[in-house]
């Protein structure tokens, strides 16, 4: 009897779990997004890749090594050290945000080749409001507190501006004004790099010009890199920092600004070439005398760089990446900085990871994460915690937490101890908070 009583129940046992493979395998009743959206990462690029399971059996299982390939690794709401609680907002952008012609250059088909494209945005803060800045140019402001609300979609209030662009590569408060870094086309499919600034405390904000270079794109990569800007004192002048890409093989003359960081004071004087040979610094952070850059390389070498006048960071001679698309029987690039004359990275990402924005978290956040630093990612859809050495010249360690979403810009707001990730490929905005 009580044989039989088991036989049954392996039976009825085996008889479910095949019902419940059939069920997921067809994904019946939606049942995939269920299951996944109950993840601890609430990825939907996972989703996506599992209805096209038969179509891309490939793109399946790179998703799925960011589970299952590395020892210990984390990922949210859990980290090596602390549990966090991360939610994902749906944002309300004006209906002009879309796709089209005359924008369509300048953002990058979704990996999974639909014909859809990232949505890219940058967010600043300035006393009780969150500056949200589009691709496009339209600005918006939404309260902090509405970042705590139980509501899942933020609907933004847009400010009537006069600034017209092609495409916003930055935005920066400084103190009670607004800077945008942005692309304008010129002739010939060519685009130079622009600063407006415009005040924050009258009601209507109208901008005026701070910056316009002369030189611009080169015409056979004419899609305009860098433009990340931070506030820096040089020499007892305040100014800004701008960062100039350069995605060209060719070796830059001196007086070109393209692969350089820029220093542009506030009063007017000469503007400074700080640093050279950067290909597309997709961040900046400063701090006192301390800069540090994230710049993206070729091919399996993406960078994180100290900063120092008159440095020369190897661009297009030196690099730990190689060229994409192309074998050598040698290797293109220098893969020793030092020796050849240029500055060594503090950290290199191999392979890349799509680096973007850096910034320094605040020890309110955690007492785990001292002098911690969060550094953002896009083609890695993760965020990565690191600890640099007292000089800022080596990475002591480097956490990745994965996300699943492209990461254009983040920061972090200090009186609400909020983590705020600008997640492009829908248009959300990221929250990450202790639990």
């Amino acid at each position: 009897m009580i044989i039989k009583k088991k036989i049954k129940f392996l039976i009825v046992l085996i008889s479910a779990l095949l019902i419940l493979f059939l069920i997921i395998k067809n994904n019946f009743f939606n049942i995939n997004h269920y299951i996944f959206e109950k993840l601890p990462i609430k990825t939907k690029v996972i989703i996506r890749t599992i209805k096209k399971n038969t179509k891309n059996k490939q793109s399946n299982l790179k998703i799925f090594n960011n589970f299952f390939n590395d020892y210990s690794e984390k990922y949210l709401p859990e980290t090596q050290q602390i549990n966090l609680d991360f939610e994902i907002k749906k944002v309300i952008f004006d209906k002009n945000f879309k796709i089209n012609k005359s924008h369509l250059e300048f953002i990058p088909k979704k990996s999974d080749k639909d014909k859809t494209h990232f949505y890219s945005f940058f967010i600043e803060q300035y006393k009780n409001d969150i500056i949200i800045t589009d691709y496009i140019g339209n600005i918006y402001l939404i309260k902090k507190d509405s970042l705590l609300s139980k509501k899942n979609t933020l609907k933004l209030k847009k400010i009537t501006t006069n600034l017209k662009v092609d495409k916003v590569l930055d935005i920066l408060v400084h103190k009670d004004e607004l800077f945008v870094s942005y692309a304008v086309g010129r002739e010939n499919d060519c685009y130079n790099w622009n600063i407006s600034k415009a005040n924050l405390i009258t009601n209507k904000i109208n901008f005026v010009n701070f910056y316009s270079s002369n030189e611009c794109t080169d015409q056979n990569y004419y899609q305009p890199n860098g433009g990340r800007i931070q506030s820096y004192i040089h020499e007892n002048k305040t100014g800004i920092l701008i960062t100039i890409g350069d995605n060209t093989f060719k070796k830059m003359e001196e007086d070109s600004i393209l692969g350089k960081i820029l220093f542009i004071p506030f009063d007017g004087s000469d503007i400074v070439k700080f640093s050279s040979g950067h290909r597309n610094t997709q961040g900046l952070w400063t701090e006192d005398s301390i800069i540090l850059s994230t710049e993206h390389g070729p091919r399996g070498g993406d960078e994180i760089n100290r900063i120092t006048l008159n440095s020369n960071y190897g661009w297009p001679y030196a690099s730990y990446g190689e060229p994409y698309g192309q074998k050598f029987s040698e290797p293109k690039y220098f893969k020793d900085h030092e020796s050849n004359g240029f500055t060594e990275p503090a950290f290199v990402f191999l392979k890349s990871i799509g680096i973007s924005e850096i910034i320094k978290l605040p020890n309110n956040f955690s007492s785990f994460w001292k002098d911690n630093f969060i550094l953002s990612s896009l083609w890695g859809h993760s965020i990565f915690r690191l600890k640099f050495d007292k000089d800022y010249n080596k990475v002591i360690f480097s956490e990745k937490i994965y996300i699943g979403q492209r990461i254009r810009d983040i920061m972090y707001i200090k009186d609400k101890r909020l983590i705020i990730l600008a997640l492009e490929e829908k248009g959300e905005l990221g929250i990450i908070k202790t639990k």
